[in-house]
């Protein structure tokens, strides 16, 4: 973690000599804040990905939507660290799909969008959701309420969550370490060609894809070696390649999700802050 919070702050003074326009727009700490929700945001990518990676590489059965089964490992998988900080990865995750609305078309939606692959990026956040509220009630009721998920549903949520920790970890365990040789799990990040050069000095630097590289060498054993990979895609995206066995995170991704915290959501989160700081100080003021 404290390399982590290093890696940040060097992003953070190479996004003042790279992009000088944005550093005189934006505070240290508003830029320290939009690098930690496009990682936020990664990191929830990067688990769902490699459940692709675990389903092929360990010949998984996978009951309904595959996509709906990895989004589901990897919020289980967040939620399980019990840590604030993949909490708050987590909530970020959320508003990420929830904002990813706004970019509908005024059309609203298209066939498209019901017999694709993925649910829609409401239905995920929502499901997600149920999830961490289906944990631990307390702790994530109020955040749940706050998105609009109804108390009735959220009641009802802790059966979602133990039949879905209950199936992951079926399927996962007989092929966890335990002992075993590490797996064969490399890394490369491949050069952006001057497109996105500060999201790759970011992932370079907190040492993204090493760490979810080591995290699946330690944790499971793989038949194949396979690879995490930065790279341009031409799309923000993230997949899981069959062909190659790998993992690949695009620039594009990390870019989006900058520019995301600071054109959409920043504003809102500032101006909440300040009303609430407002309605302090009223309230100190009357005492």
């Amino acid at each position: 973690m404290a390399k982590a919070k290093l890696a940040i702050a060097t992003f953070v003074a190479a996004m003042a000599v790279i992009s000088p326009a944005v550093a005189q727009q934006l505070s240290n700490a508003q830029r320290d804040a939009a690098v930690q929700f496009a990682l936020n945001n990664t990191r929830h990518t990067m688990f769902h990905e490699i459940g692709h990676l675990l389903v092929d590489q360990l010949d998984l059965p996978v009951l309904g939507r595959e996509e709906d089964a990895v989004d589901t490992m990897a919020t289980l998988l967040m939620l399980d660290t019990g840590t604030e900080a993949d909490v708050v990865g987590l909530q970020d995750t959320i508003e990420g799909w929830l904002y990813s609305e706004s970019f509908r078309p005024s059309r609203g939606y298209v066939n498209s969008a019901f017999y694709g692959a993925h649910s829609l990026d409401i239905q995920r956040s929502y499901a997600m959701v149920c999830l961490m509220v289906g944990s631990d009630y307390d702790r994530h009721t109020q955040y749940a309420t706050r998105i609009s998920l109804p108390i009735d549903r959220q009641t009802s949520c802790a059966e979602d969550y133990r039949i879905a920790e209950r199936g992951w970890s079926a399927v996962l365990e007989p092929h966890r370490r335990e002992g075993a040789p590490a797996s064969d799990v490399s890394v490369q990040y491949r050069d952006t060609r001057g497109e996105y050069p500060e999201a790759q000095a970011l992932l370079e630097q907190a040492q993204v894809l090493e760490q979810y590289a080591d995290w699946v060498a330690k944790n499971y054993v793989l038949p194949r070696p396979v690879r995490m990979t930065a790279e341009n895609c031409g799309e923000v995206n993230a997949f899981y390649d069959l062909e190659t066995r790998e993992v690949i995170l695009c620039y594009e991704w990390v870019d989006f999700f900058y520019e995301l915290y600071v054109s959409d959501i920043m504003p809102v989160r500032e101006h909440f802050e300040l009303m609430r700081k407002l309605k302090l100080d009223k309230l100190g003021r009357l005492d």
